[in-house]
This record gives structure tokens, sequence and C-alpha cells, in this order.
């Protein structure tokens, strides 16, 4: 922007500036508002609608100001007359005023006359304010209000209007009324970087000790590059890609969709034969095989024959002891202290003495978390490093994968959901009913038995109360077959249970 002012203000090739008249008043080095809108346009190679809104932001941030207008910082595309702001008045280039300056001009503006250069509501209300917060400085004020106005009538006409205009563009950019908007309106975040903030406080030893020590961690700190990171997601994704179950169905069915809990019992925190893509997963990491109950159990399997149990089952003590209830603490740390780190414990376990040391210091005032240095010495150099690659290559666990459950996908031969159900339960239901040509052959000798049901063909009214049903609107055709056949039936071939005859059904 103020490569642009200054673009604007060349002599031979910026906006054309001479001494304009006013009425009956000349105003040096001014300019025209059509003059600057055409050649923002001509510079700029812009539309005339953008050329007066790149002049307006111009004004709004003070580089010139209205000479006649003293109430809006607008640009008006006619014959109106601007100024340049002096440099030293530019945003970035003056530091925001105070409020001793600004209670100059207020007072400054209430000695002058009353109908030209009164104050507005809103700056009389802050003329108030500061005469009660600057009481102290309040003589000083006054001395150089009176001072500036008694220069002021000493100078030309022309020098006057273009003074005050000045003087009432500048704090319209910095003081604006309220409910303006205002481009240099602070941050309402306090930051270094913001023009007019107070200097933060004189740095101590102790803050540049701290900033010596934050700044050396940070070199120490690792670093990892974007494409070393992407990479690493991507191996990730590839990695557990087989087990997320939003990309690969899960075996043998999903029991959400299926209601068939197969995979949650062969799944289930403990099980006698894990699945072979369950113990797959223990090879990933020794993260995956601990955070696994029954992962952690065939380890700890594995090093009781290994007579090496006692690291993992200290591992796991201290897991234990984090979660325990407040009033157990002590009496927990000290029954892990006396079985794994006294000397001569059962089942002492090998640490360094550094870790030893601090461990003793816990167990001054012990907490779950008196065991956490040893507990991390023996996670990475014992179990992470030694035990589970020996673990990984173990016949144990060849045996495990050997002898792993491949659960495969159940077959369905009509794949139509909840129709499918309903199918199956009708043929179950069609498999316990009596084959009709048997019913037909045996209606001479008066009964027919097929599995556990029993068709009797004498009276037909007791064959329709038993086969009927009464939400059912159409005859069977077991019923019509038998009554057809049977001579000794009434001639009356019984409908099914229609309006007319549904006062006639027995109540059940």
């Amino acid at each position: 922007m103020e490569a642009l002012v200054r673009e604007m203000q060349d002599q031979e090739h910026g906006v054309p500036v001479r001494q304009q008249k006013m009425f009956l008043t000349s105003i040096p080095y001014a300019f025209m508002g059509y003059d600057l809108i055409e050649w923002l346009m001509d510079h700029l190679q812009i539309e005339e609608s953008e050329a007066l809104n790149i002049a307006n932001q111009l004004c709004l941030h003070g580089y010139f100001f209205p000479v006649s207008d003293s109430k809006s910082l607008t640009v008006k595309d006619d014959s109106s007359l601007y100024r340049f702001q002096t440099p030293y008045y530019w945003p970035w280039q003056h530091k925001a005023p105070d409020n001793v300056e600004y209670a100059i001009y207020l007072a400054k503006r209430s000695l002058r006359n009353k109908q030209r250069h009164a104050l507005e509501d809103y700056e009389a209300e802050a003329f108030a304010s500061l005469h009660k917060n600057l009481k102290g400085k309040w003589d000083f004020i006054a001395m150089q209000a009176e001072e500036q106005v008694r220069l002021a009538k000493e100078r030309k006409k022309g020098d006057k209007i273009v003074g005050d205009s000045q003087e009432r563009a500048y704090w319209r950019v910095h003081r604006p009324p309220p409910g303006q908007f205002t481009p240099l309106e602070p941050c309402p975040i306090p930051s270094r970087d913001r023009q007019g903030q107070k200097p933060s406080k004189k740095k101590t030893v102790d803050d540049i000790q701290r900033e010596v020590e934050f700044l050396s961690k940070t070199l120490s700190g690792t670093r990892m590059k974007m494409s070393q990171a992407c990479e690493s997601l991507v191996c990730y994704s590839e990695t557990f890609s087989e087990y997320d179950f939003f990309l690969q169905p899960p075996l043998p069915s999903n029991p959400w969709v299926t209601d068939d809990i197969t995979f949650w019992q062969l799944n289930s925190t403990f099980v006698d034969i894990p699945t072979e893509k369950r113990v797959k997963r223990w090879a990933i990491s020794i993260e995956e095989l601990v955070s696994d109950p029954t992962g952690l159990q065939e380890f700890t399997i594995f090093l009781e024959k290994e007579y090496s149990h006692e690291n993992i089952r200290f591992w796991t003590a201290v897991n234990r002891l984090r979660r325990t209830a407040h009033s157990q603490v002590a009496r927990t740390v000290n029954e892990i202290f006396e079985e794994f780190l006294k000397p001569g414990a059962p089942c002492e376990i090998n640490i360094d003495g550094k870790t030893m040391e601090s461990v003793l210091r816990g167990l001054k005032n012990p907490s779950r978390f008196t065991f956490d240095s040893a507990s991390e010495h023996i996670y990475m150099l014992l179990l992470k490093k030694d035990c589970y690659p020996r673990f990984i290559r173990s016949d144990h666990y060849k045996r495990l994968i050997d002898s792993g459950i491949q659960p495969s996908h159940k077959k369905r031969f009509f794949n139509f959901g909840a129709v499918s159900g309903a199918k199956k339960k009708m043929t179950a239901a069609l498999s316990n009913q009596p084959n009709l040509g048997d019913v037909i052959k045996n209606t001479t000798t008066g009964s027919t038995a097929c599995g556990t049901c029993t068709v009797t063909t004498a009276p037909s009214g007791n064959l329709a109360r038993r086969r009927g049903s009464e939400r059912s609107l159409t005859g069977s055709a077991l019923e019509l077959a038998v009554i057809a056949d049977n001579k000794t039936a009434s001639s009356k071939v019984p409908h099914s249970h229609s309006q007319n005859n549904l006062c006639e059904l027995p109540y059940r």
C-alpha cells in the first residue's frame, strides 16, 4: 500500500497535484477525486469500481484525506478535493497515539469556535473521561492546547482548512466513532508485533535461563520430514489393513448382522485355541502381544518353560498396581518389593544400580508409580529386546500358528436377509407336516400318522378347526383334498373363515 501511494506522489507520473480553488480559498497541493480514480484505472489496468474500492481502502488507512468532508473517510469520483497525508503519520511509519495527544486535540477543539469545531457526543464523553483520568497532567494538556490555538490564528485560511482536515482525518483513523469500522482496530489478543502495544517487561536471569533450557531441548529433540511421516503412516495402514473390519469382513460372519455369535466366541478375551489371524498379529510388535490377554498368557507360559517368567510377572504386577485402590497401594508396593526386588527375593529381577536407587527413593512415599522406572527398564531391555524375539522364533509360537483356527464364510444359498430367514422357518414348518399323498391314501383307514402329528379324517369340522387359522383368508389345499376323498364327510365344503362364518369359530 505504501509503495502504491509513493507512486501516486511521483512528480512526473503520479496523480496530478496542484493548487485548487475551494470557493474563494486556495488549497495548495490538492488533487481531485476523479483524477485519482483515473490514475488507478490507467496504472493498474482495472475497472472503475475496483479503482474506487482501492481508493477507499487507502483513505480508510489514512494515506490521504478529504479536505472539505471531515466526518467520513470516503473517496468520491467527482471534483472533491483530497490531500496526501504526511508520511510521518502513515499507520506503519508512526506509532499509535496515546491518550495525552488525544486529550490535547479535544481540548484544542473545545477552545475554538463552537459552531465549526464543536465536539461530537462520543468525543465529549471521551474528553470528560480523559479529564478525570489525567488530572495530574491536565495543566500541561491545557497549556499545550492554548499554545496550538494561538499559533493556528496566525496561519492563512487555506492552511487552517488543510490543518483542521488533516488532524480530524488522523483521529478518525485512530479514534473512530463507536460502531464504525476501522482497519487499524487493535487485535483482541495482545501481541508483541502489534504497533502501539506496551513493551514487554524486562527479562530476568531466570527467564533467560528457562528460555536457554527450552531451546537446548528443542535442538536435541527428534524431527521427522513430512515425506517420512507419510511413509510411516502408509506402512502402518498396510500392516493393520488385514485386521481392520471396515476393510476386511469379519470371519465367519458379522454377529451384529447375522445374529451368529461365533465371531465373539472365537475372539473372546481368553480362548483355548486362538485363531490364526490373532496369532499372526502378535508378531507385529510386543505391544500387540501384551495388549491381548490370550497373547500375554501364551507369552508367560513360554517364559515359564525357559525359567525367565519373573520379568513378565513383575511387569504385570506393576501394571496391576496402577489400577489398585488407593487404600491398598502401600501394601501392594511392599508385596511387589518383597517378591521381586528385595535381595534374596523368590523371583528377584535383574536391574541396574541407578534404577534400584530410584525405586528405594520411591519406597519412602509409596505410590502407584514407585516402580515405573524399574518396569520400563525390564520392558525395554529384557522383554522387548530379548524375550519377545525368542518367543516369535520359538517352536511354541509356530505350534500356535499351525493349530490356529481358520474361520471361513458361512455358506448361504438364499442371501435375502430377513426373507431367507422366513423361508427357513417355513421349510421347517412344512417338514413337520404330513405328506399330502399319504393323507389321501390313508383316508380309508381313518387316520394317518407322520412323525408326531396325527391327522384324523373323520369329522371335517374338527380338521377345519385344527388346521385353520384366524388370520387365513383362503382354504387349505390339504383340507380340500381330504374332504373330497372322504365319503363320510359332510357334502358341505368348509370354507375358509370368511366374514360369513367367523361367528361359528369356537373361542380359543
